[in-house]
């Protein structure tokens, strides 16, 4: 049974083991949570960025799909990567337009067509090609436009050269397996062009294809490293196609959370958490020492130097035990976070008290295995090792509760769970004696064993059965037998008086007799 002296001393380790877990996972929590929504926010931008395309029947809908798939899976790895930098998807036909522009300046023309060659040079268009395309299209009877009032109408200085590339300055983007293909065709058409000396508009040709060459990317590129997700021809069409019925799921490109998150930043959150945990620990561990060292020395006026060794060794015993539950925390907290634990831990995460749970969670646990040990080994019962796991329940549940309790009433993040969560776990271990109290009375009176937790024994105690003539077996000493010399006594005559017999009455009570054990006890 728990005794009353140990409620006190049993709840405040309790305490301390349950904060350093708590702070654990709350600190990882605080440290992880701005972060990978940040993450999560792009992630759905892109889901419905590609989404918002359902039931559009388009023939170019993958040019479309390929500049919103690049413009948020590069925002998706800034975020990752902690970076401000952004790219938007500009959604223009104009002449010329930015299908993609950046918070860093640079801006990005798309080209997903059937081969590498075709999107290179579609890539390499001139203003005058742009002019003879509109001007074809234009039904009989309608006024042409000259090449200053197309340039105007397209927002564009009337004044410009109409040589120059329809897509000046931009990088330019093709599907990643044309990139190749695209490099020789345009190494062809240059080589070409330049051969061409009799024709002056094949050399600007020529210089038109060399931009296109040096600004071909398959990607976004950011000034940070930031880079979007490479998109063949074939899954722009596929994406396409998903679009179209309103079904694409980042899921299945691998574009979660997990995988998107920044593995070194995650752990690096939880050892610093779990250090916080250590010394958290340690310190309230060396606290009771400390306090009766410093009590030894106003009243004595000495140091105590072995109570100081010791204050030493338990705060070095409650750091490493403070480093493993606060990491083992920290560990669950990131995992689910990151979805490792399912959709339900993951959404759990955002609440007040799942850090508190987890902690609850891990100290038991660990209380258990310990236990689980000794009790492998001999040094505990199974009797033992149950009541030890009831016990904590009790304590870790008054904890819980007191902690969450005070959390509400006072909002001081971390402060007041703590100082909730140590009062929890002292009134948990009384309500915990007090039951035992009571359900151990229960058994006495009633012969309850409750589940096989507590052990009834009817044997008869010793002296009993000596004071009803029943022989009671035990270990013979061996004694040495003196020789004694035989000496003559001279016999009196002794009157005999006659005795009454009484009968005896032996009334047996039952009480504790043991660890959770009830028997007979000698009144």
């Amino acid at each position: 049974m728990s005794h009353p002296n140990n409620t006190f001393e049993t709840g405040y380790k309790y305490g301390i083991d349950n904060l350093g877990a708590f702070l654990g996972g709350e600190l990882t929590r605080q440290a992880n949570q701005p972060y990978l929504e940040s993450i999560q926010k792009e992630i759905d931008n892109l889901t419905e960025a590609l989404n918002k395309y359902e039931g559009n029947a388009n023939p170019q809908l993958k040019g479309y799909v390929a500049e919103a798939w690049h413009t948020y899976t590069f925002n998706i790895d800034a975020a990752a990567k902690q970076s401000a930098e952004r790219a938007t998807q500009v959604e223009s036909n104009g002449l010329g337009s930015v299908d993609v522009s950046t918070s860093w300046g640079e801006d990005y023309s798309l080209k997903y067509y059937q081969n590498g060659a075709q999107s290179a040079l579609a890539q390499g268009h001139s203003l005058e090609y742009a002019y003879q395309r509109y001007i074809h299209r234009l039904g009989e009877g309608v006024e042409i436009p000259t090449r200053e009032e197309y340039l105007k109408m397209s927002g564009i200085d009337p004044n410009t050269n109409m040589q120059l590339g329809m897509y000046e300055g931009q990088a330019r983007l093709i599907p990643s397996d044309q990139l190749k293909d695209a490099i020789e065709a345009l190494n062809k058409r240059i080589q070409r062009d330049l051969n061409n000396l009799d024709n002056p508009s094949r050399a600007e040709s020529a210089q038109r294809l060399i931009e296109v060459r040096d600004k071909l990317t398959s990607h976004i590129s950011g000034p940070n490293g930031e880079q979007s997700l490479e998109l063949t021809e074939k899954e722009s069409r596929l994406l396409a196609e998903q679009a179209k019925e309103g079904k694409f799921d980042p899921a299945r490109y691998d574009i979660t959370l997990a995988k998107k998150a920044d593995a070194m930043f995650i752990c690096g959150n939880a050892m610093r958490a779990g250090l916080n945990a250590a010394w958290i620990s340690a310190l309230l561990k060396m606290v009771p020492q400390l306090v009766t060292v410093i009590k030894r020395l106003v009243q004595d006026g000495y140091l105590d130097f072995d109570e100081l060794e010791n204050a030493g060794k338990s705060g070095l015993s409650g750091a490493k035990s403070g480093f493993f539950r606060g990491f083992l925390c920290a560990a669950i907290m990131s995992s689910s976070q990151l979805g490792y634990l399912g959709n339900a831990m993951q959404n759990a995460t955002y609440t007040n008290s799942f850090a508190p749970g987890v902690g609850v969670a891990v100290v038991l646990l660990c209380q258990a295995v310990s236990d689980g040990i000794k009790c492998a080994k001999g040094e505990l019962t199974k009797t033992q090792y149950a009541y030890n796991i009831e016990r904590n329940l009790y304590i870790g549940v008054g904890g819980l509760v007191g902690g969450l309790a005070l959390q509400s009433v006072i909002e001081i993040p971390v402060v007041s769970y703590a100082v909730g969560s140590m009062i929890g776990s002292l009134l948990g271990g009384f309500v915990f004696n007090a039951k035992e109290q009571v359900m151990m009375s229960l058994c006495v009176k009633n012969g309850y064993i409750v589940f096989g937790l507590v052990e009834q024994d009817y044997t008869m105690p010793d002296a009993v059965r000596k004071k009803l003539g029943f022989p009671v077996y035990g270990f013979k000493e061996y004694q040495v037998k003196e020789y004694k010399f035989k000496t003559y006594q001279q016999k009196n005559y002794n009157q005999k008086k006659y005795n009454w017999k009484r009968i005896d009455s032996i009334i047996l009570e039952r009480g504790v007799i043991g660890f959770r054990k009830v028997g007979y006890i000698n009144t």
